[in-house]
């Protein structure tokens, strides 16, 4: 619930975090990758000014060459800086080597600037290079041209360095040189740790962002979520009070106060609304009760006078007559209300296991014995002890199978048993017209009776006292809805043993 919104403003939370963590922490990685090839720039100048120094000395002291370049380069070697010492250049064609040693300054290229003296290749190699007789690199000796020793590692090195701003220094060393150069595999790793350092700061600013993201609109929308769980609940006809706490940390909030206060007046008034229909039903049952006695005795005498009427004239008879047909509707009346008013009390009956096809004869034989031209049909495919109150179920079957016969007459009426999820099911189906489909929501509550009701005698209670008794035996009576005319209710109940046996023969 809210999941998605909660995920999308989290994504742009941790979006924006990120991208401002990344940004800043490029822009230091930026300025310290500057700092660093400044530093190094700064090395290889006051490096330079050393070296022409040192050659100086090296002249006067008549030193070899090789000595020369190892002595300067361990010296003067630094990290983030290459020294390359090539020489010496003994052939006339390199020109005159100056007699005072001199630095010389530019830019850092990817390869050797023009007018480098190519030396000849050495005894044996052919023309494939022509390098001097000595290479030094930091103060080892190598055996390559001196273009390829200063220009080797990496090129992003090299144009990282180039971008900004290093360049190298030339320094005339006796009858060779020196050049020195930032280190392109040095600075390659100082910018690849700087990277890693903001990716790694990048990873764990999203990361937390996310944890916090999810928190802060968890919080956020909790009174959402809260309301949303409430109002389901209500949805279910769950009206039990259940305040939601409010933390205060959300605009939200209103809300969740808003809601307490309508569920503390929906409270109120349904427990209004429950001491009510509990009066109601406390009354009808009263006035059933006191009703009963004084009924009998006046259809009693009613009975008495109809016998004496039954001697005199036709209109008396019928007038008797009369009284007693609506005298009985009445005492039918207030013994289904007082019968529903019961159930629908506090009243609960221990509820014992008993076997429900013996019950269906009982209902189906009673009904045969009053009508005997009724077509009934009862297919037991399976025997189930059910689990309730027997006269309770009798009442409800009995209820249903009357509507029937009531408002299908002449057609057939079949009572079946089937298995159902654990339980057992019983449906009674007829073949009548069947019920509109603006009667079926209705048809449970009490005094209601559909348009097509016609002249047919009853009082509105009878699915109603069949509803409530199967759910006071933890079962459910619903429509069956069907394509073909007629109507189909199902009885779901509770039972301990179901088990298949032959069909019935009808009775």
């Amino acid at each position: 619930m809210f999941d998605s919104f909660a995920r999308r403003v989290t994504a742009w939370y941790v979006v924006a975090a990120t991208a401002m963590v990344v940004g800043l922490f490029g822009a230091v990685a930026l300025v310290v990758l500057i700092a660093y090839v400044h530093m190094v720039q700064d090395g290889i100048d006051a490096d330079a000014r050393e070296a022409q120094s040192f050659s100086v000395r090296s002249a006067l002291r008549r030193d070899t060459f090789p000595a020369a370049a190892v002595e300067i380069e361990q010296r003067l070697a630094r990290p983030g800086v290459r020294m390359v010492a090539a020489g010496p250049f003994p052939h006339p064609s390199d020109g005159p080597r100056p007699a005072t040693p001199r630095a010389t300054s530019a830019p850092l290229l990817m390869r050797a600037a023009p007018g480098t003296p190519v030396p000849p290749a050495p005894p044996g190699s052919g023309d494939r290079l022509r390098v001097p007789e000595y290479v030094f690199v930091n103060g080892v000796r190598v055996y390559e041209d001196p273009r390829d020793a200063r220009t080797r590692g990496s090129r992003i090195g090299f144009a990282l360095a180039t971008a900004l701003g290093a360049h190298f220094q030339h320094v005339d060393l006796l009858d060779g040189e020196l050049r020195i150069t930032p280190d392109p595999d040095a600075t390659q790793n100082v910018a690849l740790w700087l990277l890693l350092g903001v990716l790694v700061a990048g990873a764990i600013a999203a990361v937390l962002a996310w944890l916090s993201g999810r928190y802060i609109t968890s919080q956020v929308l909790r009174p959402l979520v809260d309301v949303t769980h409430a109002l389901r609940r209500f949805a279910t006809r769950d009206f039990t009070p259940q305040p939601i706490a409010v933390a205060g940390k959300s605009d939200f909030d209103e809300i969740a106060v808003a809601y307490n206060a309508a569920a503390a007046q929906v409270a109120t008034a349904f427990a209004e609304r429950q001491a009510a229909e509990s009066q109601m039903r406390q009354f009808v049952a009263d006035a059933g009760h006191e009703l009963r006695t004084p009924l009998t005795i006046v259809l009693g005498y009613i009975d008495l006078l109809r016998r004496k009427a039954d001697e005199g004239d036709e209109r008396s008879r019928r007038i008797f007559a009369s009284i007693g047909i609506e005298g009985a509707r009445m005492r039918t009346l207030i013994d289904n209300l007082v019968l529903l008013a019961r159930m629908e009390g506090d009243d609960v009956r221990p509820l014992e296991p008993f076997e429900l096809c013996p019950l269906l004869e009982e209902i189906v034989d009673s009904r045969r014995l009053l009508k005997p031209g009724l077509e009934i049909a009862l297919d037991c495919r399976v025997e189930a002890t059910v689990i309730g109150d027997r006269s309770e179920l009798h009442e409800a079957i009995s209820n249903v199978l009357d509507n029937a016969i009531k408002y299908a007459p002449g057609t057939p009426i079949r009572i079946a048993t089937d298995s159902y999820d654990g339980g057992v099911e019983v449906t009674v189906a007829d073949r009548g017209p069947g019920i509109d489909p603006e009667d079926r929501q209705a048809i449970f509550d009490r005094f209601y009776r559909g348009a097509t009701r016609g002249e047919i005698e009853g009082s509105g209670l009878g699915l109603a006292i069949a509803k409530r008794a199967v759910e006071r035996a933890g079962g459910t009576l619903a429509l069956v809805e069907s394509a073909s005319p007629g109507t189909t209710f199902a009885f779901r109940l509770r039972a301990d043993r179901v088990r298949a046996r032959e069909p019935l023969a009808n009775r």
